[in-house]
């Protein structure tokens, strides 16, 4: 299915319609996420996974590569997914998550460790690089709209220019959302060991880019 955005972009404005694939809220104890316009409370490094969760599976699904379960270590084997490109055509999106996922395979390889993807993806360490995938949706969406800037006043100039969410032209693409949640939850059921592996790979990939120094109790991943 062809979206109106990226379905990373659609993870994050709708996380709390993809339940049947990530349902856990939040706690006191953890850093939290406010989805635009909808004002509900998610984990943020659960938003974050479930992003790039539904770009994989899209890109996937859509023809662009194959994910294939296997495994890696030479002597300690463990389970892992594969990743190979499976077509030359454009992504959707430029300057989205997809993009940058199809970007960041090698293609030295006949198959590339998921993991590995990630932790290209994300370029270099981060104090919280859950954070940093969901300013570059953020950063996607502002240039397709969804999103405008505005100045802030007095001491708050110092933080930057204040990003608005388009609540009217967001709200018309829940019914996409739910779309993409039951592509995932389809996917999910269908190839559940390898949606399984899918999901430990970004998860870590995603925390092999955190600044050691910088772990504390919210950040400590417990799937």
């Amino acid at each position: 299915m062809k979206y109106s955005i990226a379905p990373s972009a659609l993870a994050y404005l709708f996380g709390d319609v993809l339940e049947n694939v990530f349902a856990r809220r939040v706690s006191r104890l953890t850093r939290s996420e406010t989805l635009p316009c909808r004002g509900v409370k998610v984990k943020r490094r659960d938003l974050a996974k479930v992003m790039l969760a539904a770009a994989l599976v899209h890109l996937s699904e859509e023809g662009h590569l194959k994910l294939i379960p296997g495994k890696k270590g030479h002597i300690l084997k463990s389970r892992a997914v594969f990743v190979t490109l499976s077509s030359q055509q454009s992504v959707q999106g430029p300057g989205s998550l997809e993009e940058q996922i199809v970007n960041n395979i090698t293609g030295k390889k006949k198959k590339d460790d998921l993991s590995s993807i990630v932790w290209r993806l994300l370029s270099r360490d981060w104090p919280n690089p859950w954070s940093h995938i969901i300013e570059e949706a953020r950063g996607y969406l502002l240039k397709g709209g969804y999103f405008v800037e505005e100045k802030r006043h007095g001491l708050a100039k110092l933080r930057g220019k204040k990003l608005v969410p388009q609540c009217e032209r967001i709200a018309a693409l829940e019914g996409e959302a739910r779309q993409l949640g039951e592509m995932m939850a389809t996917f999910q059921t269908r190839q559940f060991e390898l949606y399984k592996q899918l999901w430990k790979g970004v998860t870590n990939g995603i925390a092999s880019r955190q600044e050691r120094k910088d772990l504390d109790a919210g950040d400590i991943d417990d799937d």
